[in-house]
């Protein structure tokens, strides 16, 4: 099938899920945009472009929860490409779950060339240089490690609950989460539970960004604290177990790599994670992320760590996506 001649937007993706998370990689179609960082390709992006991120993400072509991940040229000489991160709630300057889509994406689609073993390689993202390890085996990516960006805990503010104060821990691992933790709320993090975990994220998100800015928050505006992560007891394969809720009301099915390098920054803080340990963190579906401190590290007075974070994504297809110059709903929407 052809694409119709009135189209002005097209894009080819290959979609993937990152244990139970989905990835739409764009491999074509991203218009020429001028930027020497990807940082200000993301905002070439987001000002000039965002039908990218409409069609790609939005219904009727994806939904509420689809993450997807635009492949453009480097900025660095060091990477092997750039990696423009965004969603229903907007643009990012890193993902997790996406970067493992994005690598196994690169390494089973032929769009990288490289043999049985370990391989590594590094991705520019708008955070800078994110380096990727794959451990191919009969063609396949059968796992990822991505060494983060530094993660860093920030502070712990309260908020009121039905049974008296919470404590949230908030922590930057690539984005922002505010930890909760669900029993506070005579809650745990089950699949039947997702619609009030989710409502409940957006109730008391406000509560957290104004203790933020009471809190006083060393030049982080509250504003950008809009990840819920909440947390409860592990399951019996795991150290934990978290969910995240964002301000589109998406929740990850993963267990969050972003997330995951932010809570082992707040681990750290705790002293009950150190340096080279590894942590199982699970997310609502079961499937889970190992992480591990690789180093520890210091911006000006800031301590900081550097994150490892494995997991495994599998391909579930791929597409040609367009729209009509005609369509009334071309701007895609979101339910």
């Amino acid at each position: 099938m052809s694409t119709p001649a009135d189209s002005s937007r097209k894009l080819s993706v290959i979609d993937s899920h990152t244990c139970g998370q989905p990835t739409r990689v764009i491999v074509d179609g991203i218009p020429d945009i001028g930027y020497s960082t990807i940082a200000e390709a993301s905002e070439a992006l987001a000002s000039e472009h965002d039908w990218v991120r409409r069609l790609a993400v939005f219904e009727p072509h994806g939904h509420r929860a689809l993450f997807a991940a635009a492949l453009i040229p480097p900025s660095s000489p060091d990477a092997a490409h750039g990696v423009v991160f965004m969603d229903a709630a907007g643009y990012h300057g890193m993902c997790g779950h996406a970067t493992i889509g994005v690598a196994t994406t690169l390494v089973e689609c032929g769009l990288l060339g490289v043999g049985e073993g370990t391989s590594e390689f590094a991705l520019d993202t708008p955070i800078g240089l994110v380096v990727v390890r794959v451990r191919v085996e009969g063609g396949r990516a059968r796992s990822v490690t991505f060494v983060n960006q530094p993660a860093y805990f920030l502070t712990t503010v309260s908020i009121a609950s039905p049974r008296g104060p919470v404590h949230v821990h908030v922590a930057f691992g690539g984005q922002w989460y505010a930890f909760v933790d669900a029993r506070s709320f005579d809650l745990e993090i089950t699949p039947a539970n997702i619609p009030l975990l989710v409502s409940l994220a957006a109730d008391i998100r406000p509560l957290i960004q104004q203790a933020l800015a009471v809190d006083g928050t060393r030049g982080v505006a509250p504003g950008d604290v809009r990840n819920v992560m909440w947390f409860d007891d592990p399951p019996p394969h795991a150290d934990g177990r978290n969910m995240p809720v964002n301000v589109a009301g998406a929740f990850d099915r993963s267990p969050c790599g972003t997330g995951t390098s932010a809570r082992l920054a707040v681990l750290h803080y705790q002293r009950t994670l150190d340096v080279g340990q590894t942590y199982v963190n699970a997310g609502v579906l079961g499937t889970v992320y190992h992480g591990r401190i690789a180093s520890e590290t210091a911006s000006g007075a800031q301590r900081t760590l550097i994150p490892e974070i494995t997991g495994s994504a599998w391909i579930t297809g791929r597409a040609d996506l367009w729209v009509a110059n005609d369509d009334p709903l071309a701007d895609g929407f979101l339910l």
